[in-house]
C-alpha cells in the first residue's frame, strides 16, 4: 500500500477541484494556485507567483491572517472568513482553511455567497457612478494578457454607445488625425510603462466629433506591464471655449498689428523710394517704433531715399522736433537720403524755435509729388555715374 501511495500523482485533483486551492511559503508568499482560485479572483498564474497572499485580502480583514503567518509551530491552522480583492477591484468574500505543514502553508477556500456585502458594494458603486456623471469622467481597463477591455458606464455614454456593448475596440473611435497619437501613446504605456495624458478628438457612435481627455497608466506585476488603466473625460465644452478664445485672441492680435502698422504706414512709392506719412502726435514710444520699422524697411527694400511727409502733423513741440530729427539722422547712417515734405508755415516757425536753424542738411519740399520727382532725378543721376 505504501509503495502504491508513493506513486500517486495529485496534480489532477489539485487543478480540477472546485475549491480554491493554494500553497504558500512560510512567509505567506504564493507558490501554487489552482484554476478555480485564479478564475474566482481574476488573476493569471504568472501574476500570482511569488505574490504576498495577505495583499489579496481587504485591509480591514487581514489582521487574523497576518497573526497566523507570524506564528511558529507546525501543524497549526486557521479558518479565515475575509473579503478578497478581485482583479476588477470588486470584493469576494471567501472562507479559507489554512494549515501549516512541513514549512509550507496549504489553503482551501470556498466563496461565501450569502455573506457578500451587497449593500455596501452597491452604495459605493452608485456613488462612483454619480461622481462620474457629474464630472463627465469615465474609466477603462485593458488586460494585456487577454486583450479584453472593461469600461465604466460613463465611458459608454461619452462614446454614445449602449452600456454592455463590447468595448473591444482599437483606436477607430478617434479622428483620423489623432489615431496615430493615441496609438503610439498606448503602445509606449503597454510596452514600457510610460503614462500619458492627452486631449484628442473622437467620433462617437452617433457621428459627433467630441473633444476628450484620455489618460493611461501601467499596472506592473513581477516587473512586467500586465494591464493599462485610465480615465476618459468629456471636455468638449471646455475645449471649444478654449479654441474660441484662442481664435478671438488671434483676431485681436491681428487687428492690433494692423492698427500698429497703420500708425507707421511705410509706403514704397518707387523701386528705391520709401515714404512715411506722419500723422498726429509723435511721442517717444511712437518715435521709437517709427524709427525701428523705418530702418528695417530701408534695409529690406534697399531704399536710397526716404520721404518724411509731415502734412498730417498739426503741432510740433521741442520734443517732437528732436525725435523727428533723430529719425532723419538714423536714415542717413544707413546710407539713405531723408527728405521732408508738408511743412506748413506754422510748423516751420516751430522747427526754427525748437531746433534753431531747423533740419540742417535735409532737403525739404512742398509736397510728396515734388519729393518723388527729386528722388527720380537723383536716381537717374546715380544710374549715369
Amino acid at each position: 500500500m505504501s509503495q502504491d501511495e508513493h506513486g500517486l500523482q495529485y496534480e489532477f485533483f489539485f487543478q480540477t477541484s472546485r475549491d480554491l486551492l493554494c500553497v504558500l511559503r512560510a512567509d505567506g508568499r504564493l507558490l501554487r494556485t489552482n484554476e478555480v482560485f485564479r478564475s474566482t479572483l481574476g488573476y493569471t498564474e504568472s501574476s500570482l507567483a511569488g505574490e504576498d497572499f495577505a495583499r489579496l485580502v481587504v485591509f480591514e480583514d487581514v489582521a487574523p491572517l497576518q497573526a497566523f503567518l507570524r506564528s511558529s509551530g507546525d501543524d497549526t491552522e486557521i479558518k479565515l472568513n475575509a473579503r478578497f480583492l478581485n482583479r476588477d477591484l470588486s470584493h469576494r468574500r471567501l472562507l479559507f482553511l489554512l494549515r501549516r505543514l512541513g514549512g509550507k502553508v496549504y489553503g482551501s477556500g470556498l466563496e461565501v455567497e450569502a455573506q457578500e456585502p451587497v449593500d455596501e458594494w452597491k452604495r459605493r458603486r452608485d456613488l462612483l457612478q454619480k461622481m462620474q456623471v457629474t464630472g463627465r469622467v469615465g474609466g477603462w481597463d485593458v488586460d494585456l494578457a487577454t486583450s479584453t477591455q472593461y469600461w465604466t458606464e460613463e465611458t459608454y455614454r461619452i462614446h454614445e454607445l449602449p452600456v454592455g456593448f463590447d468595448p473591444n475596440v482599437d483606436v477607430s473611435f478617434y479622428t483620423p488625425e489623432h489615431q496615430p497619437i493615441i496609438g503610439a501613446a498606448f503602445e509606449a504605456c503597454a510596452r514600457e510603462g510610460t503614462p500619458y495624458d492627452l486631449q484628442l478628438q473622437i467620433i462617437t457612435a452617433k457621428g459627433r466629433r467630441l473633444w476628450v481627455r484620455t489618460s493611461g497608466m501601467a499596472i506592473m506585476e513581477n516587473g512586467k506591464v500586465t494591464r493599462v488603466i485610465g480615465a476618459f473625460q468629456d471636455i468638449d465644452d471646455y475645449k471649444r471655449r478654449e479654441i474660441e478664445l484662442e481664435e478671438k485672441l488671434a483676431i485681436i492680435e491681428k487687428q492690433r498689428s494692423e492698427i500698429h502698422a497703420l500708425s507707421v504706414p511705410i509706403i514704397q512709392v518707387w523701386d528705391d523710394v520709401l515714404a512715411l506719412p506722419v500723422m498726429g502726435e509723435v511721442d517717444q514710444a511712437r518715435a521709437d517704433d517709427m524709427t525701428a520699422r523705418l530702418l528695417d524697411a530701408v534695409v529690406a527694400h534697399g531704399a536710397r531715399f526716404v520721404i518724411l511727409d509731415l502734412t498730417g502733423v498739426e503741432a510740433v513741440d521741442e520734443g517732437t522736433a528732436e525725435r523727428l530729427s533723430r529719425i532723419l539722422r538714423a536714415i542717413r547712417l544707413l546710407g539713405a537720403e531723408g527728405l521732408v515734405t508738408g511743412i506748413r508755415p506754422a510748423l516751420a516757425q516751430a522747427f526754427i524755435l525748437c531746433l534753431g536753424s531747423g533740419f540742417e542738411g535735409v532737403t525739404t519740399l512742398r509736397n510728396l509729388r515734388e519729393a518723388i520727382q527729386v528722388c527720380m532725378r537723383g536716381g537717374a543721376r546715380r544710374a549715369k555715374h
